[in-house]
């Protein structure tokens, strides 16, 4: 191992001291949840040893603006993008920088694709010990016995790992590495933040209502528009509980943008749903003022982390259908915000973030006496995404009972408290000492 500090002291005049090791942490991109990590795990630490790296400034995949930049970041390759780039240059260029910074220890994004797998071979090149993060589970896994093989070989490189909840170490300890070097505390965004900013706009809703045209009452989905996110099953379920409730005055925000935007459109065609065109940064009120208008689908496209607290804080309720998902930080964002959220039971959130709810709420006259598939849960429900009928008795639920929102709500900034920045540092320093050997 490198260590850029002094030699311990054995002498008799004083206390043991230890070199301060070096640590990299390195994902693909950084964005706003990985600057907010990095600037915990600085202030638990001497910020001299925290060194924070990314293989490009771009992907294929987010948009991130850097206003939030937080920490000062090493960029392999500026100006790249991430996918475009070979085995070998991201090996090379890895190890000579890992050399360089003379690193004890890296926390790497995983083993695959190919990037962050010659990121992990530079590191073991170097004897450089390193910390596996992770939100991968059972329900993300794709590969059979012979892929199985192979990554419990590349698993056996990492000498500890940080992940997201409990599946997430179920999953990692069936791929060979020990529980004793397994630490939650992964998947966090910056709780302050939302809740702080959240609560400023709920002050000022009417200003921020009438600035972004949203409606009175609404349930939101925030996040990609690509097929996994199972976003059409939303779309039925919506269409179903405006069929069913009485009077439905609840609208449907969808913020985001990407591959299956067009087929979602087509869709709210075909199932006879209203579609308010927001996705200008300035809105023509003349062309998609929502007033009094029925309910229907607003899509505002994609916006920065520094608008989503506004769509969250006014919103009634959070969905994420998705049919396959290793996470969903967007759900830490709207319980940090203070909503009910009703989520996937496919999500690797679900089982950490959705806490069961008292025997007295499964009472059959109580939310929880759902036809379908639908979990009633302290902070709002779990749902098997393959079943429109339970999802959209969830929406009827929360749409029927503004207590019981008000009270999920409550339980969700409770429950997501254990999920901070703070934890990630905490926990990323008990993954480094024991991928060092002195837990």
């Amino acid at each position: 191992m490198h260590s850029s500090h002094v030699k311990p002291s054995r002498g008799g005049r004083g206390p043991l001291t230890l070199p301060m090791p070096s640590f990299g942490v390195l994902w693909s991109q950084y964005g706003p949840y990985h600057f907010a990590r990095v600037a915990a795990l600085k202030s638990h630490a001497d910020t001299q040893t925290i060194h924070a790296l990314e293989i490009a400034s771009r992907t294929s995949d987010y948009q991130w603006s850097r206003s939030g930049a937080t920490v000062n970041l090493i960029t392999l390759f500026p100006d790249a993008v991430v996918e475009r780039l070979s085995f070998w240059r991201v090996f090379l260029r890895t190890r000579r920088s890992f050399a360089q910074l003379k690193l004890d220890v890296c926390f790497l994004p995983s083993y695959s694709p190919k990037q962050p797998l010659a990121a992990l071979l530079a590191a073991k090149s170097l004897g450089i010990r390193t910390v596996m993060m992770t939100e991968s589970h059972m329900g993300t896994r794709k590969s059979r016995a012979l892929g199985t093989w192979f990554k419990r070989r590349l698993v056996g490189m990492f000498d500890s790992a940080l992940v997201g909840g409990n599946p997430q170490r179920s999953y990692v300890e069936s791929l060979g590495l020990p529980d004793k070097n397994i630490f939650l505390g992964y998947d966090v965004v910056d709780n302050d933040y939302f809740a702080r900013r959240a609560d400023e706009v709920r002050a000022q809703a009417g200003e921020f209502r009438a600035r972004y045209d949203l409606p009175r009452r609404y349930f939101l989905s925030l996040g990609r528009f690509v097929a996994k996110k199972n976003l059409a099953t939303l779309m039925r379920a919506y269409r179903r509980f405006l069929d069913t409730a009485e009077s439905p005055q609840t609208h449907l925000v969808m913020v985001g943008s990407g591959e299956e935007e067009t087929n979602l459109r087509l869709l709210c065609d075909e199932l006879r749903l209203h579609v308010y065109n927001k996705m200008s940064s300035k809105i023509d009120i003349r062309e998609s003022c929502t007033g009094n208008s029925r309910p229907g689908v607003h899509f505002y496209g994609f916006r920065q982390i520094e608008e989503n607290p506004i769509f969250y804080a006014l919103a009634d309720a959070f969905i994420l259908p998705s049919s396959l998902e290793e996470w969903g930080l967007v759900v830490n964002e709207a319980m940090s915000c203070g909503l009910p959220v009703v989520v996937s039971e496919k999500a690797g959130c679900a089982e950490d973030l959705l806490r069961a709810a008292p025997p007295a709420a499964e009472s059959a006259n109580g939310p929880g006496a759902l036809r379908g598939n639908g979990r009633l849960r302290q902070n709002g429900f779990t749902f098997d995404p393959k079943s429109v009928e339970a999802l959209t008795e969830a929406l009827l639920a929360l749409d029927a009972d503004s207590a019981l929102r008000k009270s999920m709500g409550q339980a969700s900034r409770a429950i997501v408290a254990e999920y901070s920045c703070d934890k990630f540092a905490r926990s990323a320093l008990l993954a480094a000492q024991t991928a060092l050997g002195r837990a």
